[in-house]
């Protein structure tokens, strides 16, 4: 079973994002994200942390902006108190009863870094995309990095989040996959999983994934994030490793390509808006 790392895709993306924000630098720019927190989401607060580490050594700002649980304050806030950023990030799940939907749609489309605007949604859709959810890109990143066959695949994504699993089906659709987006009304979900060549897990729960639903050899990308006593996991269970013919772990494969893909977004954001 081959294990797919993030960490060798995560550098080379940020090699070459150091030397483009190192080049804003030089003009007197220093690209600049935004993360609005709303709540103590456990696997929010994990992402931002790695996220503030991995900026700090590539000359990008990151900026932590508590806000309250009001979706008056936060619209207000996305709307008159974020022109100094390049790029807005807004950390999700929100607490209930915040809509997300209605909230994305106040994030300015050109610093939307995390690709979560309506407008963003939109261009994806149309294969046209301005930024992209970067845990979705990071499950297409990851299987051209390795190589791993995508044209007439067939490919089942569990979890319909409109951060990983519908992007993630949608890039898997322009890269000529046959995808199956399936989800907790799918009925005999097994069924589905059995018969791809390709399953990506995106339900945040952990050990969801069994090795009994997958067929051998098939590959799969694990893009769960669950914060238990004994550290981080994914959505995949351990007997999943006796099957599959190659995994993406947790800790220590997608992570550190969502992190690497989103601040290039932020330094791509920041050239655009200062007219590179």
């Amino acid at each position: 079973m081959r294990l797919l790392h993030g960490r060798p895709v995560a550098e080379r993306v940020n090699a070459r994002t150091k030397e483009r924000a190192d080049a804003l630098a030089s003009r007197g720019t220093t690209p600049t994200l935004d993360v609005l927190r709303v709540g103590a989401d456990p696997a929010a607060g994990t992402y931002l942390a790695r996220l503030m580490r991995q900026a700090g050594s590539l000359g990008i700002t990151v900026n932590e902006v508590p806000l309250p649980p009001s979706e008056a304050d936060i619209v207000t806030h996305l709307q008159l108190k974020t022109k100094h950023a390049h790029g807005i990030l807004m950390l999700t799940p929100l607490p209930s009863p915040l809509d997300e939907a209605k909230i994305t749609e106040h994030i300015p489309p050109a610093k939307d870094v995390e690709g979560v605007s309506p407008e963003s949604v939109g261009l994806l859709t149309l294969g046209r995309p301005r930024f992209i959810p970067s845990t979705a890109e990071a499950v297409l990143e990851l299987l051209r990095f390795y190589e791993v066959a995508l044209d007439g695949t067939r490919a089942v994504v569990i979890g319909r989040s409109p951060v990983v699993g519908r992007p993630a089906a949608t890039l898997l659709l322009h890269a000529h996959a046959t995808v199956t987006l399936a989800h907790s009304r799918t009925a005999d979900l097994p069924s589905h999983t059995r018969d791809a060549q390709l399953v990506v897990v995106a339900v945040g729960r952990q050990g969801f994934l069994r090795g009994d639903m997958i067929a051998k050899g098939a590959t799969v990308i694990d893009a769960g994030i669950n914060v238990t006593p004994s550290g981080i996991a994914g959505d995949a269970d351990e007997s999943v490793a006796a099957v599959a013919g190659a995994l993406s772990p947790v800790p220590g494969g997608l992570g550190a390509v969502t992190t690497a893909l989103l601040l290039r977004n932020v330094v791509t954001a920041a050239e655009q808006q200062i007219g590179t």
